[in-house]
């Protein structure tokens, strides 16, 4: 099967003038189609089925705490969100663990787990910065590693081997804990991945402050997958996404011992798109 690059002339214009973009917070982002509340362009999920449990609200210091992202549990002691999420805005430094707080399934004034971490870990080479280039998006992501697993079941990443089923038409879902709606999860229930450029998944999924570190979601024939984390805001329309190929490594070497020190970088390879 052939790959093919989606490229368009808008795409890679609206790529230069992100350069100088600020990376946002985006605090606040089809499987279960019952669950669902239309609310303008976005739904709003107000189920605590699968897979909306194991998405929560990365928060800093507290539930009440107004900086905050979203996240995603992958794996019962690991949830993947935005490595910007975790650090300083201050200082551009990681926070201290204990400082991070996963709280899954956030629905209004209840919640399905308060999770704390033991340890935070990003790709090697991140560098927090107001003002991101695009090559650094690439590396905008972190894992948080749980003092205690979780029993709730977790919401797996993409395979490689999963992702062979990917599509130009491939339909994603885009899902935080936007601004907007900072207590429950909303979800742009049909999305595009129009092209990628240094590593990353350009989107047509709309996205606010604070669905940062929000899944893409896939659906596949073993169920719902994460295959990207929301990173950035381009516009109103067209967001960046870090895709799975760029955090396997992150994911498969994860461990607190050494955590001062950040995880190997993801091994060379090409940037893997939905294809025809």
């Amino acid at each position: 099967m052939s790959r093919i690059v989606i490229r368009s002339q808008p795409v890679i214009s609206a790529l230069h003038k992100l350069v100088r973009l600020a990376v946002i917070c985006l605090v606040a982002a089809s499987a279960i189609q019952n669950s669902y509340a239309e609310d303008t362009e976005l739904t709003v999920i107000d189920s605590t089925d699968y897979p909306w449990h194991s998405i929560g609200r990365v928060n800093r210091a507290g539930y009440r705490s107004v900086s905050s992202c979203t996240g995603t549990l992958i794996a019962p002691n690991k949830v993947l969100t935005a490595a910007h999420c975790i650090v300083s805005s201050k200082t551009q430094e990681k926070l201290p663990a204990d400082e991070v707080l996963f709280i899954a399934g956030v629905r209004r004034d209840k919640y399905a787990a308060r999770l704390e971490a033991e340890c935070l870990l990003t790709i090697d080479g991140y560098v927090a910065r107001n003002r991101p280039k695009v090559d650094e998006i690439r590396k905008d992501l972190a894992l948080i590693i749980l003092k205690e697993p979780s029993t709730l079941f977790p919401l797996p990443p993409l395979t490689p081997q999963e992702s062979r089923r990917l599509r130009k038409t491939t339909s994603f879902l885009s899902v935080g804990y936007r601004r907007s709606r900072p207590y429950l999860p909303t979800v742009v229930p049909s999305c595009s991945v129009l092209g990628s450029q240094e590593d990353v998944w350009v989107t047509d999924c709309n996205t606010e402050s604070g669905a940062s570190g929000g899944p893409l979601m896939v659906n596949t024939i073993f169920g719902p997958r994460v295959a990207a984390v929301m990173a950035a805001k381009i516009n109103d329309e067209r967001s960046i996404v870090v895709p799975f190929t760029q955090w396997q490594d992150l994911i498969q070497n994860a461990s607190c011992d050494g955590a001062e020190e950040t995880a190997p970088p993801a091994a060379a390879q090409e940037t893997q798109e939905p294809t025809n």
